[in-house]
């Protein structure tokens, strides 16, 4: 009797729900800067080595951005207009473009024409550049600072990334484009679009207010751009709409068509970049938390907590959020140490990297495989990780809601806390776990590329 009860307030229920859902959604976004993968490249790279098609490529030359559109003005023109037009008709939450914003041709300024076109951040650093694997030689190229990469106002993230410089006819091998091109996304392509994000830009795009997550908090501005909620219940869509204002879908479609275009009019590089671009996005729906909104917890589960908050017992919405704020970092932190130990001993051998670098069952990509394959199987392994967290992780990191992991000392002793309590099947099944997402990444990414190159002249 107690959601018919609630229906006689919809319309307040529906306020307290977004409240918490946000939030949630908000803490999830937080975490270490809440990439769904640490580091993409790291796991994207066994993959695309393992592809022919990618890795025996030839190298191509450097191309800036400006030298891509002011050569093809007129091409990009009608493409970004019939791309937009499938859009509308395609994608039924979709926020359109504003006609103002269409890509003129014979305007003054094309490079600001065509990003305004794509509704990314004008301040992203889009210059070429190469970012380099553990170990990988500079070969004379200058080193960049992290800040002409990526956006942020904190880049302690980045200390021990190395980026180097590349110029416009450079010779560079098309996996290295695609390596640090998937990365792109998480240095600052979807930073501050939204009407409530206080920049030009959000103004400008006509994206709505951000639906969830805390605009004023720069990193989270990125959420609903990488977070994909397709598959939650009926119930929860009707009490929470704005659920549907998530936009990888779109990400991926838009880069997949530029990449298209690049690579059917030459311009080999921006091909490679532009698919790298979207293949971020294709990585990060793989990950149960940018999939599902609260993994291993139902439906039912969720309103009741919403409902305790709204009768004045908050205790249960705090806890909520802080479990899952903990959680999708335990995920993310073993998944550095464990990648990030493999290249250092150069030892690829775990489950993870065989997940990563075997030819896998790869489905033809079609307009729907991003949400109705990629995501569904990502939501559908939810439950799981959250079974998984609960029975081989320490119960400190991730059933302690007092307990905070962000910023502790024991979230960089995670691998070593398992072992102590587990033992070594402690890390194997963790391991394997995570070896199931990346074959999903694998997967995916196969499918992904190989949708785009079967165009390619």
């Amino acid at each position: 009797m107690l959601i018919p009860t609630f229906l006689k307030h919809k319309s307040k229920l529906k306020s307290q729900i977004k409240v918490t859902l946000g939030v949630l959604l908000c803490s999830s976004m937080m975490v270490s800067n809440a990439n769904a993968w640490s580091e993409h490249s790291l796991i994207t790279y066994p993959i695309l080595n393992t592809m022919p098609e990618v890795a025996a490529q030839t190298p191509i030359k450097v191309e800036t951005l400006a030298e891509f559109v002011t050569a093809e003005a007129h091409g990009l023109e009608t493409l970004l207009a019939t791309n937009e037009d499938w859009l509308r008709q395609n994608f039924p939450h979709y926020k359109p473009r504003p006609d103002a914003l269409a890509f003129d041709a014979a305007g003054q300024n094309l490079l600001t024409s065509f990003i305004h076109a794509i509704r990314i951040n004008p301040n992203a650093r889009i210059n070429p550049y190469i970012q380099l694997l553990p170990g990988q030689d500079k070969q004379g190229r200058r080193r960049l600072d992290a800040s002409e990469v990526a956006v942020f106002t904190n880049l302690d993230n980045y200390n021990k990334m190395t980026f180097v410089e590349v110029k416009s006819g450079d010779l560079v091998t098309p996996i290295e484009v695609l390596v640090s091109a998937n990365d792109d996304p998480d240095n600052g392509l979807d930073i501050g679009l939204f009407e409530d994000s206080n920049t030009d830009a959000g103004k400008l795009y006509g994206f709505g207010n951000q639906a969830f997550g805390n605009p004023a908090l720069e990193y989270s501005t990125q959420a609903p751009f990488h977070m994909g909620f397709y598959h939650e219940s009926s119930v929860l869509f009707t009490l929470a709409p704005f659920l549907r204002d998530t936009f990888p879908d779109y990400r991926v479609h838009m880069y997949k068509a530029l990449s298209e275009y690049a690579f059917s009019t030459g311009h080999d590089y921006w091909g490679w970049r532009f698919m790298g671009w979207g293949m971020h996005y294709v990585g990060d729906i793989a990950q149960s938390y940018h999939s599902t909104l609260q993994p291993g917890v139902s439906t039912a589960s969720s309103i009741w907590t919403n409902a305790k908050d709204m009768m004045g017992f908050p205790q249960a919405k705090i806890d909520a959020i802080q479990l899952l704020s903990n959680r999708h970092l335990v995920l993310e932190e073993f998944q550095a140490i464990i990648t990030k130990q493999a290249y250092e001993n150069n030892d690829f051998s775990s489950a993870l990297f065989k997940a990563l670098t075997q030819e896998t069952a790869v489905l033809e990509y079609t307009d729907n495989t991003f949400v109705e394959v990629f995501a569904k199987n990502s939501y559908d392994k939810s439950a799981k990780l959250a079974d998984y967290l609960e029975r081989w992780v320490p119960e400190q990191l991730v059933s302690d809601p007092s307990f905070e992991v962000d910023g502790s000392k024991e979230i960089k002793m995670i691998v070593q806390m398992i072992r102590e309590q587990h033992g070594e099947a402690g890390i194997t099944n963790m391991t394997n776990l995570l070896a199931e997402f990346m074959l999903d990444h694998n997967a995916n990414t196969r499918s992904y590329v190989r949708g785009i190159l079967t165009h390619k002249p």
